[in-house]
């Protein structure tokens, strides 16, 4: 007997992205570094995950975010949904201050997922007119810094 092959991706954004609506935006995702197995379990084409096997998930989504300009404190939210409705309690929130500096912020969760149900990170901002968004960032002799990078693992 052989162990069951587990589902799992870990995709990302090479892209910096930064609302000019007050609506919420899925967050793009233009790479993957790995998915499981033979067939593919998850698989993503720009913004959306594909879930290819019914389990139990954990979802973590890490977001570089920053903001342009302006001198008031800016909040940024980010949450997940699931075939077009919000998960319960996946929101978070942070309040950017500064231009000059960037922080990461974290959401994540454990749920159920259909074979074929359809992820999504969204996200948020309070005011589209100062540049606040995720940010990708090129150090020079280091990797990118995506702007978010988002990890979907069977348990």
């Amino acid at each position: 007997m052989t162990p069951e092959t587990k589902a799992y991706g870990q995709f990302s954004s090479t892209l910096t992205q930064r609302p000019i609506s007050l609506m919420p935006l899925k967050v793009v995702l233009d790479t993957h570094q790995d998915t499981s197995g033979n067939e593919i379990s998850i698989d993503f084409t720009k913004d959306c995950i594909l879930i290819g096997k019914t389990a139990e998930y954990l979802i973590i989504s890490g977001a570089q975010v920053s903001k342009l300009g302006g001198n008031k404190p800016r909040w940024i939210d980010f949450w997940i949904r699931v075939n077009g409705k919000d998960l319960e309690n996946s929101n978070v929130r942070a309040t950017i201050r500064d231009p000059h500096i960037t922080d990461v912020v974290v959401t994540q969760a454990v749920t159920r997922l259909y074979k074929g149900d359809i992820l999504n990170i969204m996200m948020a901002v309070e005011a589209p007119d100062e540049g606040v968004g995720i940010e990708a960032i090129k150090p020079q002799n280091e990797p990118l810094i995506p702007s978010l990078i988002l990890t979907v693992l069977q348990l």
